[in-house]
């Protein structure tokens, strides 16, 4: 009985195993804040986000502030060859209101044809969407209204896709630009005149 004064006491050897020290980036990326992560190079393309990017005409600054994170983390993201988190690609593809397949570099399997192909309508869709809000004309209205209900029994989920995204606020003839408002100082106004 191990309780009794004849037992005979247990030694145990421990022998110390090497623990290889790992950093955390090594271990476990989500402990480090999202816009700190560094992308991952790789050697193949991976994506077109900088395409896509100057296609719907937002800035690298923009983006940047949009993402919440500096101008250059966007110009790495947007390496082709970038190995980026998931859901960062996730809000790429809010930010530029596009369909995720839109921002990959299309696969080189049958599957090809068909992104390609849905890819295109909804690009015609924004065009269409584009056209009814800013046409005043009821024949191009007419026109756009069939176009864009043609779209929609081909595909219907284009009735949830927004038109293009418009860049500054438009302004009426009557309106002045920003130029006419603003005001020289008088001795920069006097050299201009000499």
């Amino acid at each position: 009985m191990l309780g009794s004064s004849d037992s005979h006491s247990l030694e145990i050897s421990v022998t110390p195993i090497p623990v290889p020290i790992v950093s955390a980036l090594e271990t476990d990326i989500s402990i480090i804040p999202q816009n700190q992560r560094p992308a991952i190079v790789t050697q193949k393309s991976l994506h077109r986000l900088a395409e896509i990017r100057k296609t719907q005409d937002v800035s690298a600054a923009n983006m940047a502030r949009r993402l919440n994170c500096t101008v250059a983390e966007v110009r790495s993201q947007e390496k082709t060859t970038s190995d980026i988190l998931l859901s960062r690609l996730y809000q790429w593809r809010e930010i530029l209101d596009v369909p995720i397949l839109e921002l990959l570099v299309e696969p080189d399997d049958a599957i090809k044809d068909p992104i390609r192909s849905r890819a295109v309508l909804v690009r015609m869709m924004k065009t269409v969407r584009s056209i009814l809000e800013h046409t005043k004309e009821k024949s191009t209205q007419w026109m756009a209204q069939t176009l864009f209900e043609q779209l929609i029994e081909i595909m219907p989920e284009l009735r949830e896709i927004t038109a293009w995204p418009t860049v500054g606020q438009s302004r009426e003839f009557k309106d002045y630009g920003q130029a006419a408002y603003r005001r020289f100082d008088g001795d920069v106004e006097e050299s201009l005149i000499e």
